[in-house]
């Protein structure tokens, strides 16, 4: 299930497609289709067209935690059109399991953690682990499930199930139109931070590098795709793996464009890492450094160590890449001056965030900062619901960083860092353009993150600021 923001942004259901591509590796003679709501059935009629359509034995659905409404409306579409059984899946299942078979009685039961073997064993009768099942009036939870630790023993994700082109007029994640691949090279997080809830455990598996590249030399001759975009929660993990990743990249002189859309450790980059990456072509880049406040990095146990990424940082757009820095605002007991600190240490970079990557925290099942903001006063289920919402959606306050305060902490870093800046709008615009995007991406981009329709390039920085505050991160 996808988003419905115009112009909409779709990316293809990697977790879906490597699932379906291990029951097929295990039922050779399965039949499996995969939708996606908001592209393929976006009202309930169309829905149970669909279904009836393809009258299945079975029904998946999975969603992530921003989505559950769509999640409860899909199941409800399903039970009353069909009379089959309906598996929930996905990080929300994961994160929430039996609240949400409380919150959506249509669904009969969850596959939780990763799902390749789990959902396979489930279709032949022999699943052990991996599933939340009802019992009478209450639930049995078996544990997560895993893929293995061998991850280059999984088949590649089956791209034959969905229509590229779809895709193909929508959006990406990284706002172009061009079409691309998602790339998971890896499963895990060994890192601990609080406001984070990984799916995979704490224990990472990766990929070998022949692996990755074996699959991205498929995508290119059998999709069409030049592009790429890893979505792992840190790709960088090991050093001797990126670095061989990249040289196998620069040997084949595909021309591919490599797009790290998240998951890469600034502190754990080195310049010679930044340099391979660029001659790989690498385009995009986000480095997440949350807060500039060495108490807040304590907190959330991120630990990020500041000046060698504000190293990294400064190399990659040196490199001319289109560099994000993802922060945030909003944490348990962080106060206003903490939060300057974040907009202190942006202000130190030849140039802050391309796009305004400032998110206010968001709390989500599982993740240690829910009782971490317990422990502060905050009332959890507030926090959980706020969960539902955009990470730009209007700031609420806390107890130690009013309301008033908040908002004027975030249009300051947009007058200086942002929206409202005419002079970083148009540095940002000369720099996507530099690595490809098109005109027609531009507008749409920033329509998107704008939360405007726009016609021209010109509309994206007719509303900024002209003399918004200057600071050396301005200087070429």
């Amino acid at each position: 299930m996808g988003s419905r923001v115009a112009p909409e942004v779709h990316i293809p259901p990697i977790g879906l497609l490597y699932v379906a591509a291990s029951a097929k590796r295990h039922h050779p003679d399965l039949h499996l289709e995969v939708l996606e709501t908001s592209l393929d059935a976006r009202t309930d009629e169309q829905l149970a067209a669909k279904l009836l359509e393809i009258n299945p034995d079975l029904v998946g659905i999975r969603s992530i935690s921003l989505f559950e409404d769509e999640l409860k409306r899909t199941a409800s579409v399903v039970r009353q059109t069909l009379n089959v059984p309906i598996v929930g899946g996905g990080p929300i299942a994961t994160a929430k399991r039996t609240s949400l078979l409380k919150a959506i009685p249509e669904i009969d039961l969850l596959v939780v953690g990763e799902g390749e073997f789990t959902f396979a064993h489930l279709l032949a009768g022999t699943a052990t682990s991996g599933l939340i099942l009802r019992q009478g009036d209450g639930f049995l939870d078996l544990g997560d499930g895993t893929a293995g630790d061998n991850l280059d023993d999984l088949p590649f994700p089956d791209y034959g199930l969905i229509d590229l082109e779809k895709y193909d007029h929508h959006l990406s994640y990284a706002y172009n139109y061009r079409r691309q691949g998602v790339m998971l090279t890896s499963r895990g997080c060994p890192f601990l931070c609080t406001y984070c809830n990984t799916f995979a455990g704490k224990e990472a598996r990766l990929r070998s590098a022949d692996n990755i590249v074996t699959e991205m030399e498929q995508l290119s001759r059998n999709h069409d795709i030049d592009d790429f975009y890893f979505v792992d929660d840190i790709f960088n993990l090991s050093r001797q793996r990126t670095e061989a990743v990249f040289r196998k990249i620069i040997a084949l002189k595909q021309n591919w464009r490599l797009y790290f859309v998240n998951g890469l450790r600034a502190d754990l980059m080195t310049r010679e890492l930044v340099d391979l990456m660029a001659e790989a072509g690498t385009v995009w880049v986000t480095y997440a450094i949350e807060s500039g406040s060495p108490r807040i990095q304590k907190l959330v146990k991120k630990n990020m160590h500041l000046d060698k990424a504000s190293e990294i940082i400064n190399q990659s757009q040196d490199r001319g890449l289109v560099v994000n820095v993802n922060t945030m605002y909003g944490f348990p007991t962080e106060t206003s001056a903490e939060a300057q600190a974040t907009l202190d240490y942006l202000a130190e970079l030849h140039m802050p965030s391309l796009l305004p990557y400032h998110f206010c925290l968001r709390g989500y099942d599982g993740c240690e900062i829910v009782e971490q903001a317990t422990d502060a006063g905050w009332d959890a289920s507030a926090f959980l619901a706020d969960g539902t919402l955009s990470y730009h959606d209007l700031p609420k306050g806390t107890n130690t960083f009013p309301r008033a305060e908040m908002m004027d902490h975030v249009l300051k870093y947009h007058r200086q860092f942002g929206m409202h800046n005419r002079q970083h709008l148009k540095r940002s615009l000369d720099i996507l353009r530099n690595n490809g995007y098109t005109e027609r991406d531009l507008v749409d981009m920033y329509s998107v993150l704008q939360n405007r329709p726009l016609h021209r390039v010109e509309d994206i920085v007719s509303s900024s600021v002209p003399n918004a505050i200057a600071t050396d991160a301005y200087v070429s």
